[in-house]
């Protein structure tokens, strides 16, 4: 599962689930032996126990395998890196290919940087990098740029699409994930939940492929993410989330097994949307 190899860093699983619960105050946790030894056996076993990440990531993972060829790719691009775990993802699927995290965050990229080194994962670099002021002055073109979960920040999202596209190379990729609007939630104590962070509440599928379809994108393939099963699993995720790590813990492998049903259906509306567009 995706963050696994984190486990020697069970600080990503307290981080986790404070950004699940919205709390940004540190969450407390006993510095003894067993503990520690359980946080990273735990993350071992299930990678970052948060079901909204772990859905993303799959959403991502099945595009891009089944889209993007390997031997195409030379250079990728991370725009929005955060600790860098697409970023180390791509870098194992490419593994000839060079991949480049962006991030703004200083100590989110100063922490990818020693934890690529402790992986000894060569073919990455990371930078201090903000999406909406772009160098253009760098050489480097790309043929593949994620961008995930990120245009929701951003108030000038189009100009960033804009960018992306003049950083790709001819028939390169971009493949974005982003909420969308309006969502609908299943049960009534989440209706009002948000993220304090997203300028957007979120886009549309029909707005977001006219915009990528305006800059001179071509084979635009769409998904709507967290259908019923999906939505449903994350709900259930952090409603249990306030009952106690314990709970919480016990109920995730069933939860990440239901959200996998996503991914089989046909999804008609979601809270997510996926796309995988080419530059011509």
């Amino acid at each position: 599962m995706f963050g696994s190899n984190y486990y020697n860093h069970p600080q990503i699983l307290m981080d986790s689930l404070k950004e699940m619960s919205g709390n940004k105050k540190n969450i407390k946790k006993k510095n003894s032996l067993i503990l520690t030894f359980l946080q990273k056996t735990y993350l071992l076993i299930f990678g970052i126990p948060e079901i909204g990440f772990q859905l993303r990531s799959n959403y991502f993972r099945d595009m891009v395998s089944e889209k993007v060829k390997i031997n195409k790719v030379k250079r990728i691009l991370d725009a929005g890196s955060g600790i860098g775990i697409y970023t180390f993802w791509l870098s194992n699927k490419f593994n000839k290919s060079v991949v480049d995290g962006w991030e703004i965050d200083k100590n989110k990229l100063s922490f990818s940087e020693k934890f690529a080194k402790e992986l000894k994962i060569e073919n990455t670099n990371f930078t201090y990098g903000d999406v909406t002021k772009p160098s253009f002055k760098n050489k480097n073109k790309y043929d593949l740029i994620v961008n995930i979960d990120v245009l929701e920040h951003i108030t000038d999202y189009k100009d960033v699409l804009k960018s992306f596209y003049k950083l790709l190379a001819k028939d390169g990729y971009l493949f974005i994930h982003t909420p969308q609007k309006n969502q609908k939630r299943i049960f009534k104590s989440l209706e009002n939940w948000h993220h304090e962070g997203h300028v957007h509440e979120g886009f549309t599928p029909d707005e977001l492929k006219k915009t990528m379809v305006d800059l001179g994108f071509s084979n635009i393939w769409v998904r709507e993410t967290f259908g019923f099963f999906g939505k449903l699993a994350w709900e259930l995720n952090h409603m249990i989330l306030p009952k106690g790590f314990i709970l919480l813990g016990i109920s995730y492998p069933l939860l990440y097994l239901l959200s996998k049903l996503d991914l089989l259906m046909d999804n008609k509306r979601g809270l997510g949307t996926a796309i995988l567009a080419r530059k011509k």
